[in-house]
């Protein structure tokens, strides 16, 4: 018996969990049925069923036909970024965006449901994500209005499955905003920043004027909290030196209210050199050179939170949105984009949706493409030869490097899957 390299574990006190990264499937097997497998036949013989019913040993060719299950099933997604408004109402110390107070016009917009209905009208896609984006999404809350209501239609038309998330700092989500987007639009998958507790968040996430915004936003998450929606809604921490030592507070304190609701996760992030947008050289935080999400998010899982990323990061359909081969981004002015952090780097424009014209063959660079020479790795099917086209193509940075902190990313995302106790089955001893 031999299992397949595209098998992860990870080693915990009670025994060991395995992930399967052909198909996503996980369990852990504790210490004491392990020992039983090696004194009875019986025993082993239903462990090796078992673990050739959920493939875990080996097959012929196994690594080109996941990926190709992979590519199929991306092949079916249909995905639109769309920036739809080009100001935000903070100033956050280590934001890098330039602003503009300009919305998305009415001819933007419907150059965007022309591409869409084109698009699902070919029998190819089975689902249209869409994620609203900003500057501040919520600025411009009548074009998520109209064009929402429009991809319904369409995807109604065509027999699409939608769905679409938000990624918003939270301060203008009213309780009347979030139903009606979660009950008329269809946005179910949040994400709001809080960067640490009230002192912390204050400091780093300002408002234009420079009051504080943490306490709207945590009463607007309260009124989220005290639904009966259907939803989630990932509490983002961005991480300096200047917050580092609040992270816990929260977890502590205010974090509280959410911890035994399925619908709210967790997510660490270090703050990096994003760019200094519209910041002066004053207006800063001071970056981490070591990733510091890793302790933080294993005091989060002690304390009973649940995360977001780990299950996300193992799983195979774990890619950046900027090289899957059907998303593209919208900025307000209708530029054609991939990326939304590298958004004033020409590399990263390749047309305009007012005018139809798209330079596919620019695109073609950043998709995903798997070199013969990763096929080998255990971590192939989730990394697909690099996560992030930026770092390759703007940033430049070499392969190596990129395989380094992709292959430590998912090890660390393995350790908290783990620890997190999100494996489907546990085999132990009758």
């Amino acid at each position: 018996m031999k299992l397949s390299r595209y098998v992860l574990r990870y080693d915990t006190e009670d025994g060991s969990v395995y992930f399967n990264t052909k198909n996503n499937h996980s369990f852990l097997i504790t210490n004491e049925l392990k020992k039983n497998i090696q004194e009875n036949k019986t025993t082993g013989s239903e462990y090796i069923a078992y673990l050739e019913e959920n493939r875990y040993l080996r097959e012929d060719n196994e690594v080109n036909k996941y990926l190709k299950q992979i590519e199929d099933r991306n092949n079916e997604i249909l995905e639109f970024t769309i920036l739809t408004h080009g100001d935000c109402n903070f100033r956050c110390k280590y934001c890098y965006e330039h602003f503009k107070n300009i919305g998305m016009s009415i001819e933007t917009e419907n150059a965007i449901l022309k591409f869409a209905e084109e698009k699902l009208s070919n029998s190819q896609y089975h689902f249209l994500r869409i994620a609203w984006f900003g500057g501040e999404p919520l600025l411009g809350y009548k074009t998520i209005q109209r064009l929402s209501l429009e991809f319904l239609k369409i995807c109604e038309r065509f027999g699409i499955t939608y769905s679409a998330s938000i990624t918003t700092n939270g301060f203008l989500l009213t309780s009347s905003k979030f139903e009606k987007l979660v009950r008329e639009y269809d946005v179910t998958n949040f994400q709001i920043t809080i960067d640490g507790d009230g002192e912390s968040h204050d400091s780093q996430r300002v408002l234009k004027n420079q009051k504080g915004s943490y306490a709207r936003i945590l009463d607007n998450l309260h009124k989220m909290k005290d639904s009966d929606l259907d939803f989630i809604c990932t509490l983002r921490f961005n991480i300096s030196k200047e917050n580092y030592d609040h992270m816990e507070s929260f977890l502590l304190n205010d974090g509280r209210y959410f911890k035994n609701d399925d619908r709210f996760f967790l997510l660490y992030h270090n703050i990096g050199n994003w760019g200094q947008g519209d910041r002066s050289k004053d207006d800063c935080v001071t970056v981490f050179k070591n990733d510091m999400s890793f302790g933080i998010s294993k005091k989060a899982v002690d304390l009973g939170y649940h995360l977001s990323l780990p299950s996300i990061v193992v799983h195979n359909s774990f890619s950046c949105y900027a090289n899957r081969l059907n998303h593209y981004m919208f900025n307000v002015r209708g530029i054609v984009q991939a990326c939304t952090v590298a958004l004033y780097d020409n590399q990263n424009v390749f047309g305009n949706i007012n005018t139809g014209l798209i330079n596919k063959d620019k695109m073609k660079g950043w998709f995903l493409s798997v070199r013969e020479d990763c096929k080998t790795c255990p971590f192939v099917l989730i990394c697909k030869s690099g996560f992030c086209p930026m770092a390759k193509h703007i940033t430049e940075l070499s392969s190596s490097v990129i395989c380094k902190n992709m292959q430590e990313k998912i090890r660390k995302n393995l350790a908290l899957y783990a620890i997190s106790g999100c494996y489907e089955d546990i085999l132990d001893v009758d």
